[in-house]
């Protein structure tokens, strides 16, 4: 039998700490060789767990030319392109005949289509023009599929979720801060809501908050501004961390805050609860990684989040109790099991085109 022809979209390079990335390194990684030959993009230095294994081909972007250089291959004969972008290459090559490009062009769902806030023109475009020809569709959650067919009246093949290492992301033996530690982290822009992260830190001052992720769009210097103002010093802006450190900054926590209302399943809270952390989020996308009132607390309102807030870092018991069931249902998550949904869709996917 023919090996599966996949090729991934998204770089895998060992500082992208993108969640697409981070999903398709996990993926490709427990991809059975036997059944699946399987192609990834880097530009400067791929993560090493990629090198050297069977069944596994890295291609390193060239400098120039890189949307030729990615259709070119795009048409090398796969059968399936996955995690298809807003790229110009993506765009032409669904443009090209459809006996030309053999592959199936497979969107993975990450989050409601609301997300794409303010686009520019040009991105409009590519983002429109990829999402309305794609060959099969995928969700990350029940309530992201929903979502993008009765927007588009697209059909939503697979639910799709991602996962978490288990093994890597795990609870310290014990806590013992002085005062709760509060973690955010996320790309720091408006729609995350590391803002309303300070507005509790003027609340809970007896907490420490971190927010750890890199600024975008000018809005770090917009939170540097506010703690100044607020004189707020039991606040810090750690910066982007790679994958390696959130492990560590993980346990070092004791309670994970996430104030964004758009998402689908965020990996942080996957990371975190296999931490053991309890998780604050808006119930607005429903996500799975979260079981209110057991393993953290899905809210309506930002005065529920902070009453929520307000509970755990009052009580230690309950955040252990709740940091053990988080971990408990991680085990739903784990990549090793998650995987292997995502490899018998690609099969079926790949055998409805023969």
């Amino acid at each position: 039998m023919a090996k599966l022809r996949v090729l991934f979209m998204p770089s895998v390079d060992v500082d992208n700490t993108n969640a697409q990335s981070l999903n398709v390194r996990e993926i490709a990684l427990r991809l059975d060789p036997e059944r699946f030959d399987t192609t990834l993009w880097y530009e400067r230095e791929p993560d090493a767990r990629l090198r050297s294994l069977p069944g596994l081909r890295l291609l390193q972007l060239p400098s120039r030319r890189k949307t030729l250089r990615i259709l070119r291959e795009m048409l090398a004969g796969y059968d399936i392109i996955a995690y298809i972008d807003y790229s110009p290459a993506s765009y032409m090559f669904l443009r090209v005949p459809r006996p030309l490009r053999r592959a199936k062009a497979v969107m993975h769902l990450e989050a409601p289509t609301s997300q794409l806030a303010n686009p520019s023109p040009q991105l409009r475009r590519l983002y429109e023009g990829v999402r309305a020809v794609c060959d099969v569709y995928t969700g990350i959650t029940k309530f992201v599929a929903d979502e993008f067919r009765d927007i588009t009246r697209k059909k939503v093949s697979y639910i799709l979720p991602v996962g978490v290492d288990t093994g890597l992301f795990t609870p310290p033996r014990m806590r013992s801060n002085e005062s709760p530690v509060v973690l955010f982290a996320g790309t720091l822009i408006e729609r995350k809501g590391p803002q309303y992260v300070l507005d509790a830190a003027v609340r809970f001052p007896n907490a420490v908050f971190r927010l750890v992720g890199a600024g975008r769009e000018g809005f770090e210097e917009v939170l540097r501004r506010k703690i100044a103002q607020s004189g707020l010093t039991n606040v810090a802006l750690e910066g982007p961390a790679s994958q390696a450190r959130m492990v560590d900054v993980m346990r070092e926590s004791d309670i994970f805050l996430l104030p964004s209302r758009l998402e689908g399943i965020p990996k942080v809270t996957l990371e975190a609860a296999a931490s053991g952390l309890p998780c604050i989020v808006f119930r607005d996308y429903e996500t799975p990684s979260v079981i209110d009132g057991v393993t953290g607390f899905q809210v309506e309102t930002m005065e529920e989040m902070m009453q929520a807030l307000e509970k755990l870092i009052s009580d230690q018991s309950l955040r252990q109790e709740m940091g053990v069931a988080a971990r408990k249902h991680m085990a739903n998550f784990d990549w090793n099991l998650v995987s292997r949904q995502w490899e018998k869709a690609y099969l079926e996917i790949a055998a409805a085109g023969r």
